[in-house]
C-alpha cells in the first residue's frame, strides 16, 4: 500500500513539474488568406512578448524544405493547450503542434505585410 501511495505522489509531482508554467502565446486563426498557384491558404498568427509569428503556407507547397528543420524544446503553449516548439537550426521559426494535430510552421513577422 505504501508503495502505491509513494508512486501516486511521485506521478502527481512529476506531472505538475512537466507543465513548466510555459508562456501562453495568443493565437489568431484565419486573419488573412493568400493565393499560391491558384490555391487559397489561410494564415494564422502567434503572438507573445512583442513578437508575432505568421503561419507559412509554403510548408504545404514545398514540404521537402521543412523536413530538414529540427524540432527543439518546447517554449510555450496556447490557450487551447497546443504546444509551441523552437526550431534548432532556424531562430526565426517556431512550430505549433498538439495531440492529433500536425506540425504547423510559423515564421517571425518582419513587419512587411
Amino acid at each position: 500500500m505504501r508503495k502505491y501511495l509513494c508512486f501516486l505522489l511521485f506521478c502527481i509531482f512529476f506531472l505538475n513539474g512537466c507543465s513548466n508554467n510555459l508562456p501562453t502565446y495568443q493565437s489568431e486563426e484565419n486573419f488573412k488568406s493568400v493565393d499560391i498557384d491558384g490555391t487559397e491558404y489561410s494564415l494564422h498568427k502567434l503572438s507573445y512578448d512583442g513578437k508575432t509569428y505568421i503561419s507559412e503556407p509554403e510548408q504545404y507547397t514545398n514540404p521537402d524544405y521543412y523536413e530538414g528543420l529540427e524540432l527543439g524544446k518546447q517554449i510555450g503553449k496556447t490557450d487551447d493547450d497546443m504546444q509551441i516548439y523552437k526550431i534548432e537550426n532556424d531562430n526565426k521559426r517556431v512550430v505549433l503542434k498538439g495531440f492529433m494535430f500536425p506540425e504547423t510552421f510559423y515564421k517571425l513577422d518582419n513587419g512587411i505585410n
